[in-house]
């Protein structure tokens, strides 16, 4: 949609303001407002921006990074494409932004604008992509200071279902209402635990929409009296919650991950793929799992992949490798990466996951064998002499190995890389002095 096709249907909808919103470093959405008369003139100048923008922490502290201070000037300028009333506030729209230097160039340290080059990459091998979210997220009642589990029942459950089923239909309705096609639901293993996904899309659509999937689901359970966590660990004793990456790969319209004489139907280029994430595994989780409170789930024996393998259906891999739909096996074929969570920002989660990818396709990284078993389940020997290693057990592993992967410097930069670990490393120093509960409270009442 173009800036006049957009203009348009707002004033028709009677739209009063407009959202242009970017995501930060914390996968905290962020952004500015204006009335609906100043847009035509904010699409084509953008909205100001200080340099500091996406350099702090979650607590708003300014980190010392070079060129990332306030004084300088950026601008956020609104996507036509992704325009979207609030379904749930009808006189709002919103726009997410790219973010471009004074002299109309990309910023470097954008993310949204990094996701695009590393989609242009994968266009120049031939590649387009299809990605998703599949979100696990907690309902609560009570205020901030008092949350209990809401409907406490076992997975699966009906008794489950028919509570949720007036705020998962609402749900429904107002994520279609703004382009976003569920695929299924059900109630997760956790306790008030549920899951709702969505169809994939290009990746850019897809980061955006997991902005306002979001958004719509915490507003929605407001009007039931409830209230929805994405944090990785909400509750200490329960089962945590993960934000699950699908995607496919496809060439000359078919789906390149997709060999129905291979082991496990996944071809050559899925293997290569998968050793291109297996390689770069452990600073990768620095961007899907990027919170202190993503390291409270991660252990093993909780179906939340603790250790850097790969398999068929194996939900205690990094790595899983889901069957094929018996209807159409050629096009359903696809990869979830489990050690993801919703603490992400989107936009590099995914930009680091295809760059890793498309790693492993350059150089025939091949992933070396698969796992059908626990990992957890083998002795430490077993898993050396498989090659298989234990994630990252702290955010500052993560960091740690993230900094000091090639391929991450290469692909976000110097400035983005520092800033990026200095604003993760400040949380790790923060979140350390306190206990597990108050990280997971914390947490809970930030995503």
């Amino acid at each position: 949609m173009n800036e006049e096709a957009v203009i348009e249907q707002l004033t028709e909808k009677q739209t009063e303001l407009i959202e242009f919103l970017y995501v930060d470093y914390n996968g905290l959405t962020r952004g500015k407002v204006i009335p609906l008369a100043s847009l035509k003139a904010k699409l084509a100048d953008g909205i100001g921006l200080t340099k500091a923008t996406l350099n702090v922490s979650e607590r708003d502290t300014i980190l010392p990074v070079q060129d990332m201070t306030p004084i300088g000037e950026l601008r956020l300028v609104g996507d036509p494409a992704s325009a979207h009333v609030l379904p749930y506030m009808p006189q709002v729209a919103t726009l997410m932004g790219d973010i471009y230097n004074l002299d109309k160039t990309p910023y470097a340290s954008d993310p949204r604008s990094i996701l695009k080059r590393v989609v242009e990459q994968l266009a120049d091998a031939g590649f387009s992509v299809k990605m998703t979210y599949e979100n696990e997220f907690e309902l609560f009642t009570g205020d901030k200071d008092h949350r209990e589990p809401a409907m406490p029942r076992v997975a699966f459950s009906t008794e489950s279902m028919d509570f949720a089923y007036p705020f998962i239909l609402k749900a429904i309705n107002q994520l279609q209402q703004v382009g976003i096609m569920p695929n299924a639901y059900y109630p997760e293993g956790g306790i008030g635990q549920h899951e709702l996904s969505m169809l994939p899309q290009d990746p850019v659509t897809a980061a955006d929409n997991e902005v306002i999937y979001k958004r719509i689901i915490k507003n929605t359970a407001k009007d039931f009296d409830l209230y929805a966590s994405f944090a990785p660990k909400p509750l200490v004793d329960s089962a945590g919650s993960g934000a699950h990456i699908h995607f496919s790969l496809w060439q000359d319209q078919k789906d390149a991950f997709f060999d129905d004489d291979a082991p496990m139907h996944l071809s050559q280029t899925g293997q290569y793929f998968v050793g291109g994430i297996l390689k770069h595994i452990q600073g990768l989780l620095a961007l899907t799992c990027p919170s202190v409170n993503s390291y409270q789930r991660l252990a093993p024996g909780h179906w939340s992949s603790a250790y850097a393998t790969y398999g068929q259906d194996n939900r205690e891999a990094a790595v899983r490798i889901p069957s094929t739909a018996w209807s159409d096996p050629a096009s359903s074929m696809n990869i979830e990466l489990k050690a993801s969570d919703a603490t992400a920002n989107p936009y590099l989660a995914f930009a680091g996951l295809l760059a890793a990818g498309l790693d492993g396709i350059t150089h025939q990284l091949q992933p070396g064998d698969y796992c059908d078993v626990d990992p957890a389940s083998l002795s430490d020997a077993e898993r050396a002499a498989k090659g298989i290693q234990r994630l990252p057990r702290t955010l500052g592993q993560a960091v740690d190995a993230f900094v000091a992967d090639q391929l991450f410097q290469n692909l976000f930069g110097a400035q983005l890389v520092d800033a990026y670990a200095k604003i993760k490393r400040e949380d790790d120093h923060y979140y350390g002095k306190l206990e597990l509960e108050k990280i997971a409270a914390l947490h809970r009442e930030l995503y």
